[in-house]
């Protein structure tokens, strides 16, 4: 795959996630029924999270999220554990569409380099900075899809 079709694929990705985080209240995005560990705000905001911490872990690109993003979304947190109120929908939208610009002004021309450390998931190294990004691109469509399946368990319940 070429660098034009990554960054392309991040464009497209994260369009799709827009179109469904704009489809999102702010009455449903902090429901959690029944099955799901976590709320519609949370795997955001996580989306979010992930994609800036592996560009400034694994890239050296300083962090755009504050500290505050990462108590909130980051691995092995959850909303039942907030103790300060969450971003809202509005603010993780606008963040969701800086990241985009970001990643592709910062990392557009450098996908062929190597990664600071490679990344390693169920033992396959991922080394070069197109390879990291083309892995967090698996991880927001899954966490996409997990959007849509809350908020469809949302709406049906309210059926």
């Amino acid at each position: 795959m070429t660098d034009d079709m990554v960054l392309r694929q991040v464009e497209v990705v994260r369009a799709i996630t827009l179109q469904r985080v704009e489809s999102i209240t702010e009455d449903m995005a902090d429901i959690m029924p029944k099955g799901f560990n976590n709320t519609i705000r949370w795997n955001i905001g996580h989306i979010l999270i992930v994609q800036d911490q592996l560009a400034s872990n694994f890239v050296g690109l300083p962090q755009q999220l504050s500290p505050e993003f990462v108590a909130l979304f980051g691995n092995r947190t959850r909303p039942s554990e907030w103790q300060v109120e969450p971003p809202t929908l509005q603010t993780l939208t606008y963040e969701l569409k800086r990241q985009t610009a970001y990643i592709k002004e910062s990392l557009g021309n450098r996908l062929q380099e190597k990664a600071i450390k490679p990344f390693v998931r169920l033992g396959f190294k991922m080394e070069t900075i197109g390879e990291i990004l083309a892995f967090s691109l698996h991880h927001e469509g899954m966490h996409t899809g997990i959007i849509y399946a809350i908020q469809r368990a949302i709406e049906g319940s309210n059926n």
